[in-house]
Protein backbone atom coordinates (compact mmCIF):
# COMPACT_ATOMS: atom_id res chain seq x y z
CA UNK A 1 0.00 0.00 0.00
CA UNK A 2 1.51 3.30 -0.74
CA UNK A 3 2.14 5.62 1.99
CA UNK A 4 0.37 9.01 2.23
CA UNK A 5 0.93 12.63 3.28
CA UNK A 6 4.71 12.89 1.94
CA UNK A 7 3.93 15.73 0.03
CA UNK A 8 6.15 18.41 1.14
CA UNK A 9 8.82 16.35 2.75
CA UNK A 10 9.18 14.30 -0.58
CA UNK A 11 9.20 17.77 -2.78
CA UNK A 12 11.75 19.43 -0.55
CA UNK A 13 14.02 16.06 -0.68
CA UNK A 14 13.69 15.94 -4.58
CA UNK A 15 14.65 19.20 -4.47
CA UNK A 16 11.87 20.66 -6.03
CA UNK A 17 10.32 22.87 -3.48
CA UNK A 18 8.68 25.60 -4.50
CA UNK A 19 6.50 28.73 -3.02
CA UNK A 20 4.17 31.67 -4.57
CA UNK A 21 5.66 34.88 -4.59
CA UNK A 22 3.06 36.52 -2.99
CA UNK A 23 3.54 34.08 -0.21
CA UNK A 24 7.21 34.27 0.13
CA UNK A 25 7.24 37.93 0.23
CA UNK A 26 4.29 37.58 3.11
CA UNK A 27 6.08 34.76 5.14
CA UNK A 28 9.42 36.56 4.71
CA UNK A 29 8.10 39.86 6.10
CA UNK A 30 8.69 41.82 3.14
CA UNK A 31 4.86 42.81 2.68
CA UNK A 32 2.03 43.39 5.55
CA UNK A 33 0.09 41.12 3.77
CA UNK A 34 -0.15 38.63 1.20
CA UNK A 35 -2.64 40.98 -1.38
CA UNK A 36 -0.03 43.72 -1.22
CA UNK A 37 2.71 41.28 -2.16
CA UNK A 38 0.14 39.73 -5.11
CA UNK A 39 -0.16 43.57 -6.18
CA UNK A 40 3.73 44.57 -6.31
CA UNK A 41 3.87 41.13 -8.58
CA UNK A 42 1.13 42.13 -10.43
CA UNK A 43 2.68 45.21 -11.15
CA UNK A 44 5.62 44.25 -12.35
CA UNK A 45 7.89 45.29 -9.45
CA UNK A 46 9.68 42.54 -8.71
CA UNK A 47 12.54 40.86 -10.41
CA UNK A 48 13.33 37.01 -10.03
CA UNK A 49 16.26 35.97 -11.26
CA UNK A 50 16.58 38.98 -13.95
CA UNK A 51 13.14 38.17 -14.94
CA UNK A 52 10.27 40.65 -14.13
CA UNK A 53 7.33 38.80 -12.32
CA UNK A 54 4.07 39.82 -13.56
CA UNK A 55 2.23 37.08 -11.75
CA UNK A 56 1.40 36.39 -8.23
CA UNK A 57 1.64 32.40 -8.29
CA UNK A 58 5.21 33.02 -9.71
CA UNK A 59 7.05 29.91 -8.61
CA UNK A 60 9.94 30.61 -6.25
CA UNK A 61 13.07 28.09 -5.55
CA UNK A 62 15.84 27.92 -3.45
CA UNK A 63 19.02 29.68 -4.63
CA UNK A 64 16.73 32.13 -6.65
CA UNK A 65 17.98 35.78 -6.66
CA UNK A 66 14.65 38.81 -5.99
CA UNK A 67 14.52 42.07 -6.67
CA UNK A 68 12.05 43.83 -4.56
CA UNK A 69 10.98 47.41 -3.77
CA UNK A 70 11.42 48.54 0.21
CA UNK A 71 9.79 51.79 0.38
CA UNK A 72 13.18 54.25 -1.20
CA UNK A 73 15.44 51.35 -1.69
CA UNK A 74 15.51 48.07 -3.20
CA UNK A 75 16.51 45.06 -2.05
CA UNK A 76 18.86 42.05 -3.71
CA UNK A 77 18.16 38.91 -2.32
CA UNK A 78 19.36 35.12 -2.01
CA UNK A 79 16.55 33.12 -1.01
CA UNK A 80 18.58 30.50 1.09
CA UNK A 81 15.67 28.48 1.91
CA UNK A 82 11.96 28.30 1.95
CA UNK A 83 9.88 29.17 4.82
CA UNK A 84 6.95 27.03 5.88
CA UNK A 85 5.79 29.69 8.04
CA UNK A 86 4.76 33.48 8.78
CA UNK A 87 6.93 33.05 11.56
CA UNK A 88 8.84 35.87 13.88
CA UNK A 89 11.49 37.89 12.42
CA UNK A 90 14.46 36.52 13.44
CA UNK A 91 13.21 33.27 11.62
CA UNK A 92 12.56 34.85 8.18
CA UNK A 93 15.93 36.49 8.26
CA UNK A 94 17.41 33.19 8.10
CA UNK A 95 15.44 32.35 5.01
CA UNK A 96 17.50 34.71 3.00
CA UNK A 97 21.06 36.53 2.44
CA UNK A 98 22.06 39.94 0.67
CA UNK A 99 24.62 38.57 -2.23
CA UNK A 100 27.79 39.90 -0.86
CA UNK A 101 26.94 39.96 2.63
CA UNK A 102 29.06 38.21 5.16
CA UNK A 103 26.58 36.72 7.93
CA UNK A 104 28.34 35.86 11.77
CA UNK A 105 28.18 32.45 12.53
CA UNK A 106 27.77 31.52 16.43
Amino acid sequence: MAEKGGGASSALAAGSAHMRMDLLLWYLRLVRSRSQGKMLAEQGLIRSNGHRVVKAHHAVRCGDILTVPQGTRVLVLQIDRLPWRRGPADEALACYSEPGEVRATG
